[in-house]
Order: structure tokens, then sequence, then C-alpha cells
């Protein structure tokens, strides 16, 4: 009877291993409706969409797994807080997209890709060309959207998926809708006539590319009592002259997808009849873990930032202690002043109305 026992323990733990391996796969629905399949958490990780390598760093609290990203992603960690946080991600490889020296190129070098041999690749589910020849690869790729608030929601859940850090996900998500309901109700009974009018400059040095009606930019700013002033214009598209003049901003906020600054706008001439300039209502977005001006990790900091500039009277939050509060959560970091001033350009900000309040007291 001892063989025939020896055989049922055998095969008892063969099904254990079986049922162990099962019970640890992975689907993931992704923001294109197409279901993905993992038969472990992946560990070598690609990322095209600018944003997400520093909300999965955020998530999964460290860089670690991230192998290849998008050159503009390495910039904004280089030029922000991230690259000091997490050093090791300067050694990360950029060459993953065809046109490295465009951001809004996200056509996948699929040679450099395949070379990292990654476990999961992430694309903007947007670009049907970008992402259908990945898939063609054979690796498991996952789309994602960020255009709107419940797109980013949704996306963030993904990334605790991947990371098997559901939980950590979901308390980031509700901290920033406790920031987004808070707004809400000290801000959503403004009449259309108390909210400033907005220009968001995604790009304001060679060409005038601003950001329309649907997008995160235009979200952000109703949600921070503003009205955007691009709503005839839809996505992010150009804008000429004549068109922002005819708009007439009272806020301009510039992004940091180039190098534009306050003192630029101020100095065009082509802008000296704008109610922006002529009251001294330009600021540059803040740069932290990630831009500020695009959905991210920090987005509730941006809404605070901005809410606190159009409606002093109204948002009387400690922004600099809710960015040391932010940090202590999402890079268990303690942030110097010297830290937030970088991040919020006091420098380039401070010959702008009301900046100030941003200032060490």
């Amino acid at each position: 009877m001892a063989a025939p026992t020896r055989r049922i323990q055998i095969a008892a733990a063969a099904m254990l291993v079986i049922t162990t391996a099962a019970a640890q796969a992975i689907e993931i629905t992704d923001q294109r409706s197409r279901t993905v399949t993992l038969d472990k958490l992946p560990q070598r990780l690609v990322f095209m969409p600018i944003p997400a390598p520093s909300t999965f760093v955020t998530i999964d609290g460290s860089g670690d797994k991230i192998v290849g990203m998008n050159s503009y992603s390495a910039t904004a960690m280089r030029d922000g807080i991230m690259g000091k946080l997490f050093p090791s991600l300067s050694k990360i490889k950029t060459d993953v997209v065809m046109n490295a020296s465009d951001p809004s190129s996200f056509a996948p070098n699929v040679e450099s890709i395949l070379s990292l041999q990654p476990d999961l690749v992430f694309q903007w589910a947007t670009g049907a060309d970008n992402i259908s020849v990945l898939d063609r690869t054979g690796i498991p790729t996952i789309g994602l959207r960020v255009s709107t608030d419940t797109d980013f929601i949704r996306y963030v859940t993904i990334m605790g998926q991947v990371a098997g850090k559901e939980q950590r996900a979901a308390t980031l998500l509700q901290r920033q809708n406790d920031e987004r309901q808070r707004l809400k109700k000290e801000l959503g009974a403004l009449k259309p006539e108390e909210r400033p009018r907005i220009l968001y400059f995604n790009r304001a040095t060679n060409m005038l590319r601003v950001s329309g009606k649907g997008t995160f930019n235009d979200y952000s700013i109703g949600l921070a009592g503003g009205r955007n002033v691009a709503t005839e214009i839809s996505s992010f598209n150009t804008a000429t002259v004549e068109q922002i003049i005819t708009w007439d901003p009272q806020v301009i906020l510039l992004g940091n997808f180039d190098q534009a600054m306050p003192a630029d706008i101020y100095a065009d001439p082509r802008w000296q009849g704008i109610d922006a300039i002529k009251n001294r209502r330009v600021y540059r977005v803040p740069l932290g873990g990630y831009r500020w001006d695009p959905p991210s990790q920090e987005s509730a900091l941006n809404w605070l930032w901005l809410a606190g500039l159009l409606h002093p009277e109204i948002v009387r939050t400690d922004l600099r202690g809710a960015m040391r509060d932010w940090y202590m959560f999402l890079y268990a970091h303690t942030l110097t002043d010297d830290e937030i001033d970088s991040i919020l350009f006091m420098d380039k900000n401070r010959g702008s109305a009301g900046y100030e309040r941003y200032a060490k007291q």
C-alpha cells in the first residue's frame, strides 16, 4: 500500500502546484476593453506613455521593475525631484519610441523593446497603429488612456494590479477624491462671471498649442474655479495669435512641455493687450515628481495650487504643508523648503500676482 499512497501524495502535490499557479495568474482589462492574462506579477516593464512610469513608481515603491520608458518621462524625472528620490531611474533605457525628440510621438521602437525582454508593455490605447504593432510581437501589452479624470481612476487601478498593490492604488485614488470633493464643495457653486478666464499653453515657444474642451486640463481648470477659454477647440490643438487675443484670458498657465516662463510671455509684444499680461497673471505650472499639468499622482496638489491662485479668499489651504503631507505619502520623503521652492518655480513665478502666498513664511 505504500506505493499507491506515495503516488497519491505526489499527485496531490502536483495539483497544489497547478492550483497555486492558477491562483497567481492575473487578468487585467485594459482601457481598450481588452483582457491581458499574466501567469504572475511582471518584473520587467516598458512604458511608452509619458506620465505612467512615475505613477507606477509611486504605487510600487521603486523603479526596479522598469527597464524601458519614453525619454520625455526621463526628462521630467531628471528635471524634477523624482530623479533625486529614485536615482536608479537615470539608468533606464529610453530609446523605446522611434522619434525621441517629439513628445507627441509614441511609435514604438520594436527592436529596442524586444531587446529589453519585457514581461509587459504599456502603450496608449488611442493610437491603433502604435499599439497593434506591439500586439503582433506577442508581448503582453496594456492600452492606457488618461484623457479624463475617469480614465485616470481606471489607469491607477491597473497600475495597482500590475504592481500587486491594489490597496495602495485605492488609497491614492481616495486621497485625490477627498481633495476633489472638498474643492467641489468650496467652488462648485461659483457663477460663470466669478470664474476667471484661463488659457493653458501646452507649448508656447515654437508653437501655440492649447488644451481644449474635454481634456484633463479643462477638467482641472473647472474644478479649481476657472473657465477654460479654449473650449471651442477639442483636445489639444494649435491656436492663432488672433484667437488668443479674442479670448483675452485673465490667467495664463504655462505647461512643462517646453521652456516658456512668465518673463517670456510678459516680454512678448504680441500679448501686451491681454488681461493676463496687464495684470501679471502668468504662471509656470509646477514640476514635482512629475509635471503637474497632465494627470498624475500629484494632481490633487495641482488643483490646490491653481484654486489658491484663482480664489485665495475661498481656498485657504496651506499648499506647502499639503505638499509635505502628500510627498510623505507618495514617496516617504520630507520636503525641504528649497525643494518646495524648486517644485513651485518660486523664482520664475515670483513676479506674478499673488504668488507670494506660496513663499516660505
